[in-house]
Parts: structure tokens; C-alpha cells; sequence
């Protein structure tokens, strides 16, 4: 229905916005601090149409103001790692990872469990967000429509 398709919208677009915002809080003045890779690996999982995409997988262990932390963040604020189409890329940036190796973190202080590897946002919040937008104007047209024409 059209109601259906305008909560979605709004579903999208507060997930997108939430992302946003944890994405911005994390890259306000994060700390940085020694890690420990424990485990690397590439997750496969179902893409669009069919086809397979990978997922790399970094898992590091650091310390922060005497507390012991384990994250898997690549990206700042929760944000997954980029897909690839190919094995061979995300086994790519896995390599640069090898177990046991240490590697220089971001700790955000607001919340120190969420460390994550770059310091760089990624463009999944706004695609959300955009995306729900155009869920929210089709829902209401589509509504609008109906009602009164």
C-alpha cells in the first residue's frame, strides 16, 4: 500500500540519518591507539542478481584507558567495509592485514568499543537517505493520487 511504501521511505531515511551522524561523531577526535589483528578473513555473501560479493574481514584487539577492546570496524560509526565483485580485491586489502600484526586504530572517546581502521566516511548514510527520500515522494504522489484524482 501507499502508506507502506512512505514508512519505508521514512525507515530508510532515519537509518541513513543515524549512520550520518555516528559517522560524523567518530570522525570529531578520535584517539589513536596501537591494535593487534586476531583474525582476517573474507566473508562471500549473496549479491544483486545472483552474484557473489566479498566482504573483507579485519578483527583487532587494542586497550583504551586500561579496558580491553575487540572491533571489526573499517569504517568509522558502525559502516560495513566496501563489496567487491571480486575475490581477488577484498583478498587484496585482507592481505595488507596480516594476523598479528599491529596496526593503528581510531578510538572514538564517546564510545571506545567502536574503533574502527580509516578514517574516511563512507556514502552509504546519504544513499539511504536519498533512497528513502524517493520512497517518501513516490509513497505520497502515489497516495495523493489516489485520494484525489
Amino acid at each position: 500500500s501507499n502508506i507502506a511504501i512512505i514508512l519505508i521511505g521514512i525507515g530508510l531515511v532515519f537509518f541513513g540519518y543515524n549512520g550520518y551522524t555516528s559517522q560524523n561523531q567518530a570522525l570529531e577526535n578520535p584517539i589513536n591507539s596501537s591494535a593487534t589483528v586476531t583474525e582476517t578473513g573474507i566473508d562471500r555473501q549473496s549479491g544483486g542478481r545472483g552474484a557473489p560479493e566479498y566482504q573483507p574481514e579485519i578483527m583487532f584487539e587494542y586497550s583504551y584507558e586500561g579496558q580491553d577492546y575487540t572491533s571489526s570496524n573499517m569504517y568509522p560509526g558502525g559502516q560495513k567495509p566496501e563489496d567487491y565483485n571480486v575475490e581477488s580485491n577484498a583478498r587484496e586489502v585482507v592481505d595488507r592485514y596480516s594476523q598479528g600484526s599491529e596496526i593503528t586504530v581510531n578510538v572514538p572517546p564517546e564510545n571506545p568499543g567502536e574503533a574502527f581502521i580509516k578514517a574516511k566516511k563512507t556514502n552509504n548514510p546519504l544513499i539511504g537517505m536519498g533512497a528513502g527520500l524517493l520512497f517518501i515522494l513516490f509513497g505520497s504522489y502515489k497516495f495523493i493520487k489516489s485520494r484525489y484524482m
